[in-house]
């Protein structure tokens, strides 16, 4: 298959090696159609200008950190007033 640069091109060889990665061309639209099937049957896509673009898009989509799970960051470091403090 070749050596890649790094751990997320290597993921996108895998993924296209394995047929779970394609980029095709819409005539209809003018755009690229990105498609990625991830574990467990989970599938990422979108519409892209470039074929570069598109496959950018499948690399960022393989390699996405927590991907199969809803990952939500604090909203604030809001804690309850202190007793007898005003704003």
């Amino acid at each position: 298959m070749g050596e890649a640069a790094d751990e997320a091109e290597a993921r996108l060889e895998i993924a296209r090696a394995q047929g779970r990665a394609s980029v095709s061309f819409r005539e209809r639209s003018g755009r690229y159609r990105w498609t990625v099937v991830l574990d467990e049957g989970k599938t990422s896509h979108g519409w892209a200008e470039t074929e570069e673009d598109a496959w950018w898009f499948c690399k960022e989509a393989v390699s996405r950190p927590y991907r199969g799970t809803r990952h939500r960051k604090p909203r604030g470091l809001w804690t309850l007033p202190r007793p007898g403090h005003r704003p």
